[in-house]
């Protein structure tokens, strides 16, 4: 059975966060098949995505809303582990799809079980992230409707 301490645990989300920042395309290994993403249900993708393949979708729609020529900055702040969870504070400062400078503070819940990330709760500023990165898409915010 995998180590589950917290700083294992703490070393797991590290090692997300490093794969996102590089692009690693094998991020997918730190998730379990029947991984659940849940994005806030304000957000044009706000749902539960379920299962591995409907997360690597969700995050390679995301990255479409950049601009990858240009660097992304992911900022880790305060992270904290008890029990199966780790607490992420992040800041991510990019350019979006369409050139403008965006900076979000995010809080991530991480769910570990068997070395493996089994759900991430994803928490943000979400009028935020509508107007600089979904407006310009024409993508609705369901209390928009």
């Amino acid at each position: 059975m995998p180590d589950s301490s917290p700083g294992s645990l703490r070393k797991i989300v590290e090692r997300y966060f490093e794969s996102m920042r590089t692009g690693d395309p094998n991020i997918g290994d730190l998730f379990s098949e029947d991984i659940v993403w849940v994005a806030p249900e304000s957000s044009p993708v706000g749902s539960r995505h379920s299962g591995k393949a409907a997360v690597l979708k969700l995050m390679g729609m995301g990255v479409s809303l950049y601009d990858m020529s240009q660097p992304m900055r992911m900022e880790l702040g305060a992270m904290a582990a008890e029990g199966e969870h780790v607490f992420v504070e992040m800041t991510l400062s990019a350019k979006t799809a369409s050139g403008e400078a965006y900076r979000n503070h995010y809080v991530f819940v991480f769910r570990i079980w068997e070395g493996l990330i089994v759900e991430i709760h994803e928490h943000l500023d979400t009028h935020y992230t509508q107007r600089m990165l979904f407006d310009p898409t024409g993508a609705r915010s369901p209390i928009d409707a």
